[in-house]
């Protein structure tokens, strides 16, 4: 029908209002709720994506509670169920959390008709070690392509800043939205746009392996190789 969906996930065993994000429905996770809508869209929709969500990046803290029946022992929760699938036992819930949910749930929907444009956090699952790593490899890149790494402009911090809030953890090149990238740092590398200029912060594109060029090149050269 055409109709505009907004999504909010599982917030029970949930205490921390921070890690609250907005994308789409691919890009969640630590979220068993959406792990089952996705799977249930995929299979029974071809849906893949491009339904937004309201989610936690916070592991949830607890589990479903026992099951006990009106005699006290633990049942089989699915004896009790009024439909099929029909959640029986109870999750802890910190009542303040789903009332964030719900406004930023208000927030999106107030700012999207109003057509104000807002940058949510991108959804970057990497620590200060990966960005360390992709410092390092940045450095044996310069070494390798341009025989120093003295033109290298940036600390981990920069490289954070770069990876996680100009490319949003993936190959700029990547045209697919997906999860995976965001998970590791095991393909991904930061190497120089332009080789004429110093590997700054603005001159750094996020690249996978097999898209960047490895060898030495002389500095006259007039090809471009990443």
């Amino acid at each position: 029908r055409g109709l505009k969906v907004l999504s909010a996930t599982g917030a029970g065993a949930r205490a921390d209002p921070t890690r609250i994000r907005v994308a789409d429905l691919r890009e969640s996770t630590n979220d068993p709720l959406s792990r089952a809508v996705r799977h249930r869209l995929r299979r029974d929709y071809g849906i893949e994506g491009g339904i937004p969500v309201v989610f936690s990046l916070e592991k949830p803290k607890v589990k479903l509670l026992p099951f006990k029946g009106l005699n006290g022992e633990e049942e089989n929760p699915s004896d009790y169920q009024v439909v099929p699938g029909f959640r029986v036992r109870i999750i802890p819930v910190l009542g303040s959390v789903p009332a964030i949910f719900g406004q930023v749930m208000a927030s999106y929907v107030v700012t999207k008709l109003a057509g104000f444009q807002v940058e949510y956090e991108p959804v970057v699952h990497f620590d200060m070690d990966h960005y360390r790593i992709l410092h390092q490899r940045l450095i044996e890149h310069e070494e390798l392509v341009y025989g120093t790494a003295s033109e290298v402009q940036v600390d981990a911090e920069e490289v954070m800043y770069v990876a996680k809030e100009l490319w949003h953890g993936r190959s700029a090149r990547d045209q697919y939205v997906g999860r995976a990238m965001w998970r590791s740092v095991n393909e991904l590398m930061l190497v120089r746009w332009d080789r004429t200029k110093p590997a700054s912060v603005t001159n750094l594109i996020l690249l996978k392996f097999d898209e960047v060029c490895f060898r030495p090149i002389p500095f006259s050269s007039g090809s471009l190789c990443l």
